[in-house]
C-alpha cells in the first residue's frame, strides 16, 4: 500500500473536493425540485380572473366565449336555483374535446357551488332549452362542428338569502386564467 504524503494529499484533497461539489449541487438540485413543485401548485391554487359581462364576447383558451344567461330563479323546497348558460366558438373544436372544464358558482362570502344536473324542475319547466345543452367541457366541444358554438349550459342549488353571486369557467388549458362573470343586478 502506497502511504506517501503525496498520495494521501491527493487523496484527502478529492474527499474535499467532492464534498464541496456535494454541498452544492444538493441545494442546488433541492431548489430546482421545489421551484417546479411550486409553479405546479401555483397553476392549480392560485388563479387570475378575467372579468367578463354577461353577453360580452371573450376571447379565452382557445375560443370566443360569451356567458348568454345568468339568471336566479325561485327553486323547488325553499331552495333557488341559478341557471347559466354560456357558449364557445372555437376555431378547432376537436382540439378542446379533451380538455377537462370547471364551472363553479360563488358568493360574497365565499361559498361556492358546483352544478347540478338540472335536478329542479323549475328549470326544465322555464327553460326547457337549456336542458339540451351539454355541460362545460369535452363533451360540448367534440359534438360540435368547426364554425358552429359549443352550446353549454350549468344549473346551481344554492340557499335563497346567496348574494354577491360570480360564475366562474375555467378550461384547465387556459389555467391559472378564468372566466368571471358577476351576477346581472336587477
Amino acid at each position: 500500500m502506497d502511504s506517501s504524503p503525496a498520495k494521501v494529499t491527493s487523496t484527502r484533497r478529492g474527499y474535499w473536493l467532492s464534498m464541496m461539489a456535494l454541498v452544492v449541487a444538493l441545494p442546488a438540485a433541492l431548489a430546482a425540485q421545489t421551484w417546479g413543485s411550486i409553479k405546479d401548485w401555483h397553476s392549480q391554487h392560485v388563479r387570475q380572473p378575467i372579468s367578463v359581462s354577461l353577453g360580452q364576447p371573450i376571447d379565452y383558451a382557445g375560443a370566443s366565449w360569451t356567458v348568454t344567461r345568468f339568471t336566479r330563479l325561485a327553486g323547488s323546497a325553499g331552495s333557488a336555483v341559478v341557471l347559466a348558460e354560456f357558449e364557445a366558438l372555437a376555431a378547432d373544436p376537436e382540439a378542446l374535446g379533451s380538455v377537462p372544464c370547471e364551472v363553479r358558482l360563488s358568493d360574497g362570502s365565499g361559498r361556492e357551488w358546483r352544478p347540478t344536473q338540472f335536478a329542479d324542475p323549475v328549470v326544465r319547466k322555464q327553460y326547457p332549452e337549456a336542458e339540451q345543452r351539454s355541460l362545460c367541457g369535452g363533451m360540448a366541444f367534440a359534438a360540435t362542428e368547426p364554425g358552429k358554438p359549443a352550446r353549454m349550459a350549468a344549473s346551481f342549488s344554492i340557499p335563497p338569502a346567496a348574494s354577491g353571486l360570480t360564475l366562474s369557467i375555467a378550461l384547465y388549458s387556459g389555467l391559472p386564467s378564468y372566466l368571471s362573470v358577476s351576477e346581472p343586478r336587477t
